[in-house]
């Protein structure tokens, strides 16, 4: 009868850990966030830190390192028009920016629409009571847009906008008592998800 050598039984066991530690993660990774839940996790994450800049917009997929910086308001339309002010975002540029953030694709973004009228086309109407995190809310006016947190315990649709009245990137509690008065869910997020609805 043929012994085996203790080095041998070492190595295999070696070989089986080894194994184990690089395939066992590959099988139970867990996976991403749907894309919807990542627009707002983004977009959150810039609640407080990113100022309001009228015409603001970026591609950037994670922070944009012009944000805080000095830069000329360039946009028509705005009592800012021509000023120079720190570098931040718009509320429809917080939306596609909060796209291309979460796909990690600049293409998300863009798809979204740049302008909150290209975002309010490029969405499907929802009930308000249908409202889901991700879904965008419009003014009836057109003039703001602001991504659906969610829902509050008493019943209220919670809000990230970027606004120009309150400063910058902020959580809203109350979405109605705003002025949001549309939901509408982004075809992005079909294309980008097979989320549909």
């Amino acid at each position: 009868m043929r012994r085996r050598r203790p080095d041998a039984a070492r190595h295999r066991a070696a070989v089986g850990l080894l194994l184990a530690g690089l395939v066992l993660p590959l099988l139970f990774r867990p996976r991403p966030a749907p894309l919807p839940e990542r627009v707002v996790d983004a977009a959150l994450s810039q609640v407080g830190r990113v100022g309001y800049f009228w015409g603001g917009k970026s591609l950037s997929t994670g922070p944009d390192p012009r944000w805080g910086m000095l830069t000329r308001v360039t946009s028509d339309g705005s009592d800012t028009t021509g000023q120079l002010l720190p570098f931040g975002l718009d509320c429809s540029g917080l939306v596609s920016w909060a796209a291309t953030t979460a796909a990690g694709d600049p293409s998300a973004g863009a798809a979204i629409g740049e302008g909150v009228r290209a975002q309010y086309a490029s969405a499907k109407p929802v009930p308000w009571e249908k409202a889901r995190p991700g879904d965008l809310l419009f003014f009836p006016d057109l003039s703001h847009v602001g991504i659906v947190v969610g829902w509050s315990a008493d019943g209220k649709l919670r809000v990230v906008h970027s606004s120009k009245t309150l400063g910058g990137v902020v959580l809203s509690e109350d979405a109605s008592l705003i002025g949001f008065t549309a939901v509408g869910r982004p075809d992005i997020y079909k294309r980008f998800t097979g989320l549909s609805g």
